[in-house]
């Protein structure tokens, strides 16, 4: 029987939204040589793959996850080209490193983590005043810009409007938005400066295996179940019936890209010169 991180890395590697936003993520993260990196919320080591695809050499990599088997997934592809390992809560992780980093990367994992600003405050303490958090957001949960919403957006509403569903989402223009996001970054002490929204492809049509959103469903379920299996299987059921009405919305993917610095005080500015000099 396979784990969890087999069973996700063995899906989310075939599909474009994890493979193209962590591409994505990696090139606008600029790395270089010699520049340590965290990747948070690492999964099966997805990004880090990105990373080192960009940088095949001389990244400095260290992996936080709270599920020890997508920890062992991410061992199992990465082996020693990752210094360090770690399983944990996102925020609590950030105690575990001892100097400062050049990069905090997280694709499509911040919104999943208990206290997302917890974790943005308490990772701004480990980033080099140089250094850059670099985070994305799925458009089902998030803003993108005008009425665009995600097929998984589509479906979730349609489910709620035949009752299969207890709750439906916030309409789009209720959704955090960019002004929101960079909001809570400045709160915790974040100098947002880029924000992009990137738009990525379904390969087959969404509702059909190999498509996107029929891919999605296998991590994240939309309906309920005696266990994951189920939940997957009374969700497929509802693809087929559903096509039409989640073409109506004339859905597109979306990811929202997010880079900002650690906002310096000038007495941090000084010890920070200081321990260098």
């Amino acid at each position: 029987m396979s784990t969890w991180g087999q069973y996700y890395h063995g899906i989310a590697s075939q599909m474009a939204l994890y493979t193209e936003s962590n591409r994505r993520l990696a090139e606008l993260a600029d790395l270089k040589p010699g520049m340590t990196v965290v990747d948070l919320g690492c999964g099966s080591g997805l990004t880090s793959l990105a990373a080192l695809a960009q940088v095949p050499e001389g990244l400095s990599l260290t992996l936080v996850d709270r599920d020890p088997s997508m920890i062992d997934e991410a061992r199992r592809h990465l082996g020693e080209r990752v210094q360090a390992y770690h399983v944990g809560d996102a925020a609590a992780a950030a105690e575990l490193i001892a100097e400062k980093v050049d990069r905090v990367l997280c694709n499509l994992a911040l919104s999943s983590f208990q206290s997302p600003e917890d974790v943005l405050k308490r990772w701004r303490e480990k980033i080099k005043p140089t250094g850059r958090i670099c985070f994305n957001l799925i458009g089902t949960y998030f803003n993108t810009g005008g009425d665009v919403v995600s097929p998984q957006y589509a479906l979730l509403q349609e489910l709620y409007k035949r009752g299969l569903v207890s709750r439906g989402l916030p309409v789009i223009d209720r959704l955090p938005n960019q002004r929101s996001i960079e909001g809570t970054l400045s709160g915790a002490r974040y100098k947002p400066f880029h924000y992009e929204a990137q738009e990525i492809s379904s390969a087959r049509p969404d509702v059909e295996p190999g498509g996107e959103l029929h891919s999605l469903l296998h991590l994240t379920p939309a309906m309920g179940g005696k266990d994951h299996h189920e939940a997957v299987a009374r969700s497929l059921e509802q693809l087929p019936a559903l096509d039409g009405a989640i073409a109506a919305w004339q859905p597109r993917w979306r990811i929202a890209h997010f880079m900002a610095q650690p906002s310096m005080s000038p007495e941090e500015i000084l010890m920070s010169k200081f321990k260098r000099g």
